[in-house]
């Protein structure tokens, strides 16, 4: 399906259950979010705020229903296209070049590393419960045998 600027334009004056399947429609189309009509409709914020929102009731209507998680997917990528930041392209910090820069090690601190061993550990305090003896049954505590 092919949506054109005018036809687009046209959705603010449709009523919420005819937007809604044209939302639907929007997202199914899952259009690319620097796509033409997701820049037409991020420039009418009236239209923006109707679709998106359309989008979150498209949300609850498709619960339990057998495409919900491929429906969500669609509608949550369709939302995204919506926002401002989507517009905005991906800044990307230059990488440095590893040829420019010679290497050069880094300054060492004057203060000596002083390894330190594991804490002894403190001993227990003994337990006033008296410890168990099992023994085998029909044997008595004078046979040691």
């Amino acid at each position: 399906m092919t949506f054109d600027a005018e036809t687009v334009a046209a959705w603010t004056d449709l009523p919420a259950a005819e937007l809604r399947i044209q939302a639907q429609r929007l997202a199914s189309a899952r259009l690319q979010a620097d796509h033409p009509v997701w820049r037409h409709i991020r420039k009418n914020p009236t239209l923006t705020a109707k679709l998106r929102g359309a989008l979150s009731g498209l949300l609850t209507t498709i619960k339990g229903s057998r495409d919900e998680h491929m429906q969500r997917i669609w509608i949550n990528a369709a939302r995204n296209a919506l926002s401002d930041r989507a517009a905005a392209p991906a800044k990307q910090a230059p990488a440095p070049a590893a040829e420019d820069k010679p290497q050069t090690p880094a300054p060492r601190s004057e203060q000596p590393i002083v390894l330190r061993d594991k804490p002894a550990e403190q001993p227990r305090a003994a337990s006033n419960v008296a410890p168990l003896l099992f023994q085998q049954p029909g044997k008595t505590s004078g046979d040691l045998s």
